[in-house]
C-alpha cells in the first residue's frame, strides 16, 4: 500500500503531509496498477486488511492512501489548487462527507444496495442523493475488566442501574462531556433510554459513583484502579481482543451512537477504482473485516453477523429487539453543549456529590432516615429543566454555535485555505479544550442558573441528611 502524505499518526504529526500532498494522484509506480487515491483517517490495520482484500479481488487497481484527520481534509478539499483524492473513508464521528456533500464536493456512489440498509433505527446509513454510505457502526458500552470485577466481588454490570449503586463507589471511569465530545451523547442514551428524570436519576447516582477524566479511561480499567468504564465500543472491542480479561458490555439500556462514512469525490481521477473501492468496502467480504481490524468496528450488512459467530454483537438484532431506545438526531451542535453543561453543574462540587450519595447508601442500607432520607435522594437526582427545555427558543439560541461565515462554492472555484486558518466550527465545546471552540456568552448566564439549582438541591440533601443523623 503506498502512503502519500502519511503512513501513521506520527508522521503525520512530524508533518511530513505537506510537500507530498501536492502531487496526489501522479506518484510513480512500479506497475502498471491504476492507483485508488484514499483520503481516510482510518488506523493503518485497518487500512492494510482492506488493501490487501480489495487489490485481490480488483487486481488491476493499487491502493494510495492519504492519512489526513477531517478538519485538515476539509481544508485540503477547499483548495482548489490541490489534486483531489479518488474516495475519502472517514473514521471519525461528525459526518462532514455530508457537510461536503452540501458544498457539492461528492458524486454519487452508483452502487447495488442490496444488503445495505437504509439506516438502523434514526440514524441514516444511506447519503441523500446517494452522495456517501455508512461503512461502520460504533455502538455505546461498558469497558469492564472482568477480573477486577471478580477479585472485588462486584456485581456484573449488566445495566446502567447497576453501576449506580453503592457496591460501584469510586470504582466507574467515566469521561467529562466538558473535554470529550461523545461524552453528551451517552448523556443522551441514558436520558433517551429511561426518560428524562429516571435518566438524569441514573447520571446523578453513576456520577457520584464515577473518577471523571478527560482521558485515559482505557488505562483506568487496564490497571483496575476502576473496573468498569463508560465508552463507546471501539477501544472496549480491542482491548477484548488483545488484552484477556478485558471485555465489553452492551448494557441492556444501550445505543447505537454514530457512524462512518465512505464516498466519492466529484474531481476523483479514477472515478471506476474509487467506485469498486467503496463496492469491496460495502461487501460482504469487506464488511466481514471490521471486526478484526485492531479497532474492531461494527459493520453495516446484517446479513454478515451471522458468519461471525455467536459472540459478536448484532446492533441490528438488538436494534429489532428494543434494546436500543435511543435515537441519534440532528440537534445542533448547541445542544449538546447545553447536555455537558448540565452535567458540569451536577459535578461542580464532586466531593460533595459523592460524599451525599454514598451517606444515602450508608443510610439506606442500614434502614435508617426514612422520608429524609427519600427526600435526600430525591434532591439528588432532581434535574432543574424540564425534558422539552430545548423547545424553549431562548435556551436554544443562547447555545446555538455561533459559525464563521463561509462560502458553499462549488469544488472547481474553492479558495485555498490559508496556512493559519482554522477549521470550521462543527459544535459547541468548552474553552481551552481540545476541540477548541467556545460557548456564546448568552449561555453563560443559563449555565450559571443551572449550576446553582444544582448547588441548592445537594445543600437540601445534605441538611436532610443531617436531620435524619446519616
Amino acid at each position: 500500500m503506498s502512503r502519500i502524505g502519511v503512513s501513521s499518526r506520527r508522521g503525520f504529526l512530524q508533518g511530513c503531509a505537506a510537500g507530498a500532498l501536492s502531487t496526489l494522484p501522479g506518484a510513480a509506480f512500479a506497475d502498471e496498477r491504476r492507483p485508488v487515491v484514499v483520503m481516510t483517517n482510518h488506523n493503518d490495520d485497518t487500512l492494510s486488511l482492506f488493501e490487501k482484500g480489495f487489490e485481490k479481488a480488483y487486481p488491476q487497481y493499487r491502493v494510495q492512501i492519504v492519512w489526513l484527520m477531517p478538519p485538515d481534509a476539509m481544508r485540503h478539499l477547499r483548495d482548489a489548487s490541490a489534486q483531489s483524492p479518488d474516495v475519502w473513508w472517514q473514521a471519525a464521528p461528525h459526518n462532514h462527507l455530508a457537510d461536503m456533500a452540501k458544498d457539492g464536493f461528492m458524486q454519487p456512489l452508483g452502487l447495488s444496495k442490496e444488503g445495505l440498509p437504509a439506516a438502523i433505527g434514526a440514524l441514516p446509513l444511506e447519503g441523500e442523493g446517494d452522495l456517501f454510505h455508512a461503512s461502520q457502526l460504533t455502538a455505546f458500552g461498558f469497558f469492564v475488566n472482568s477480573k477486577a470485577i471478580k477479585a472485588q466481588n462486584l456485581p456484573w454490570p449488566e445495566d446502567w442501574a447497576v453501576l449506580a449503586g453503592p457496591a460501584y463507589a469510586g470504582k466507574v471511569a467515566m469521561s467529562d462531556p466538558w473535554t470529550v465530545r461523545f461524552g453528551s451523547q451517552l448523556l443522551s442514551v441514558a436520558t433517551q433510554s429511561f426518560g428524562w428524570e429516571k435518566g438524569w436519576a441514573l447520571i446523578s447516582a453513576i456520577a457520584g459513583n464515577a473518577v471523571l477524566t478527560p482521558k485515559g479511561l482505557r488505562d483506568e480499567v487496564i490497571s483496575g484502579r476502576q473496573p468498569v468504564a463508560l465508552h463507546i465500543d471501539t477501544v472496549p472491542n480491542a482491548e477484548q481482543r488483545f488484552r484477556q480479561p478485558m471485555e465489553r458490555v452492551y448494557p441492556k439500556h444501550g445505543a447505537i451512537v454514530n457512524a462512518g462514512y465512505i464516498g466519492l469525490l466529484k474531481k476523483a481521477a479514477n472515478v471506476e477504482g474509487a467506485r469498486a473501492f467503496a463496492a469491496y468496502v460495502l461487501s460482504a467480504e469487506g464488511q466481514a473485516l471490521l471486526p478484526r481490524t485492531d479497532l474492531p468496528r461494527l459493520p453495516v450488512r446484517p446479513d454478515v453477523y451471522a458468519a461471525l459467530g455467536k459472540e459478536q454483537f448484532d446492533p441490528f438484532a438488538a436494534q429489532a429487539a428494543g434494546q436500543f431506545v435511543y435515537q441519534p438526531t440532528d440537534e445542533g451542535g448547541g445542544r449538546s453543549t447545553a447536555m455537558a453543561a448540565l452535567f458540569n453543574g451536577l459535578v461542580q462540587d464532586k466531593e460533595l456529590l459523592s460524599g451525599l450519595w454514598r451517606r444515602v447508601h450508608a443510610a439506606e442500607a442500614a434502614g435508617r432516615g426514612g422520608s429524609h432520607v427519600a427526600e435526600a435522594r430525591r434532591a439528588l437526582e432532581e434535574i432543574p429543566v424540564a425534558a422539552d427545555f430545548w423547545k424553549d427558543e431562548t435556551i436554544a439560541a443562547a447555545f446555538r454555535p455561533r459559525r464563521r461565515q463561509e462560502n458553499a462554492v462549488a469544488p472547481e472555484a474553492s479558495p485555498a485555505p490559508q496556512a493559519s486558518a482554522s477549521p470550521p466550527e462543527q459544535a459547541q465545546v468548552i474553552p481551552g479544550q481540545p476541540n477548541g471552540l467556545t460557548i456564546p456568552e448568552p449561555a453563560k448566564p443559563i449555565i450559571e442558573k443551572w449550576r446553582a439549582a444544582f448547588r441548592e438541591n445537594q445543600a437540601r440533601a445534605s441538611r436532610l441528611l443531617d436531620e435524619a443523623k446519616a
